[in-house]
């Protein structure tokens, strides 16, 4: 039977976890077409001092592991497991599942993201956690599991992308997922710690450096989006140009940002090409339907 304490068992440090996770959301993004519906995901903004590492299968399961100053708190939810508050007489959380959570950690069970409208309880089925200047993960000691399922609170399909961690179940893991393969060198480079780059983030996904790709990312990354908007001067919120422009060249132009000095960006070229669509800068049209534009390369993020 797997259940949370099995789990613990293999769950490696926070430092390795949070290192993995990490790893786990660029994978999945960059392979992901929309990383709107990626699998995983990690926040550095999740609440104060408080970094989040989610996933979410689409249907209806998904866990997070939360990482603040005091300690771990790791959260599932198996919307089949007989232990969901949706499968109990009272609406509440299975007796002992999250009943020695320390004080400190026990307020984030509450966030509204893990809290269901019109369910009075957190939204879980199994829950670990690892205090700051803690050993070893912890769980409820006297949970007694339901009889007669192999996995009771759902944590052995949760987190068996935690419990085995080697490239080959990581790489299994997204080919399933996505329909598609899934370079393995990649896959080990990622979770060593070494940067995506644009080539191996062209290997997981072709379209993944595409202007409207990279345009769907800056988008889906409220950190990035902000940072463009004010140091790179490149404000996807901004795209009604105060004049209409035409390149003599006779391409199409398409407004995607403003600048802080007042003016746009536009991708030049047609939608949907396979070609890389420059980025010209319009400033004061100096000639009725033409404009003075200084042509730069797209700008290129990393995909994740």
């Amino acid at each position: 039977m797997d259940t949370v304490h099995t789990t613990a068992a293999l769950l490696p440090d926070p430092a390795e976890l949070r290192v993995y996770l990490r790893a786990l959301a660029v994978l999945d993004q960059a392979i992901c077409r929309d990383p709107r519906f990626s699998r995983y995901s990690f926040s550095t903004t999740w609440g104060p001092g408080t970094e989040a590492a989610l996933m979410d299968n689409g249907s209806g399961d998904d866990f997070s592991v939360l990482f603040t100053p005091a300690g771990v708190l790791v959260r599932g939810f198996d919307h089949e497991s007989e232990m969901s508050p949706y499968g109990t007489d009272d609406e509440q959380v299975w007796p002992g599942v999250i009943d020695e959570v320390p004080a400190a950690l026990r307020p984030l069970l509450d966030d509204p993201a893990f809290v269901d409208e019109g369910l009075g309880a957190p939204r879980v089925t199994v829950c670990l956690w690892w205090e700051t200047g803690g050993s070893a993960w912890r769980t409820g000691s006297g949970i007694v599991f339901p009889s007669g399922s192999p996995d009771p609170d759902g944590s052995g399909h949760l987190f068996r992308l935690l419990t085995d961690r080697s490239p080959e179940a990581v790489q299994a893991h997204f080919e399933e997922d996505y329909g598609r393969p899934v370079p393995l060198d990649t896959v080990r480079r990622v979770l060593a710690g070494h940067p995506l780059t644009p080539e191996a983030a062209c290997g997981l996904n072709p379209a993944a450096l595409s202007d409207e790709a990279l345009l769907r990312r800056i988008a889906a990354d409220p950190e990035v989006e902000a940072y463009l908007a004010c140091d790179g001067e490149f404000d996807l919120t901004r795209t009604d140009p105060i004049e209409s422009i035409a390149l003599p060249t006779g391409l199409p132009v398409e407004p995607v940002a403003g600048c802080n000095a007042g003016g746009t960006h536009y991708l030049c070229g047609p939608a949907g090409s396979d070609r890389v669509r420059p980025v010209p800068d319009g400033f004061l049209p100096s000639v009725e339907g033409e404009e003075d534009a200084a042509f730069e390369p797209m700008l290129r993020l990393p995909a994740a």
